[in-house]
């Protein structure tokens, strides 16, 4: 008798297993950050026309400016050169690290959520993952920005 319990124990072991639901991993965009839902929020300010602005999770600045730029991250990462304190790209030029001594891209709005991207006339930003924020603008110009490395094109 104990040999059939375990028998049937074990089918209805193996019954529950092959009926239960597979879980299936949300696919990413292929690379391309516009493939990111547009976030809904406050990431505007009235004292600046055509900008959009966001914080990131990890707590980063940024903002679009209207036309393709400037698109920038109150920001560096460790890895970028002595005396920078932004990441900078617009339509026109490849990206690049420079000294603004200004806070230009920070201001008091709502955090763009990882997934979620935000668009101002041509221009592009996502948060890929916490700590990695992704902009793109005009002419194939853009840059990927982290605490730790940068990425500049």
């Amino acid at each position: 008798m104990p040999v059939r319990r375990v028998a049937v124990a074990a089918g209805l072991v193996g019954l529950g297993l092959t009926a239960a639901p597979v879980a299936a991993a949300q696919p990413g965009p292929d690379d391309d950050i516009r493939d990111y839902p547009v976030a809904q929020g406050r990431y505007s300010t009235p004292d600046d026309f055509y900008h959009v602005f966001f914080k990131t999770p990890d707590g980063l600045f940024c903002g679009i400016g209207p036309n393709g730029g400037p698109v920038g991250c109150d920001a560096v990462p460790r890895d970028a050169p002595p005396g920078t304190d932004q990441t900078v790209v617009n339509s026109w030029a490849p990206a690049e690290y420079r000294h603004s001594g200004a806070r230009t891209f920070t201001r008091d709005v709502d955090v763009l959520p990882v997934g979620y991207r935000l668009e101002n006339w041509g221009a592009t930003c996502a948060v890929e993952d916490v700590g990695v924020v992704r902009c793109e603008t005009y002419n194939s110009h853009g840059f990927r920005l982290s605490a730790d490395y940068g990425e500049l094109w």
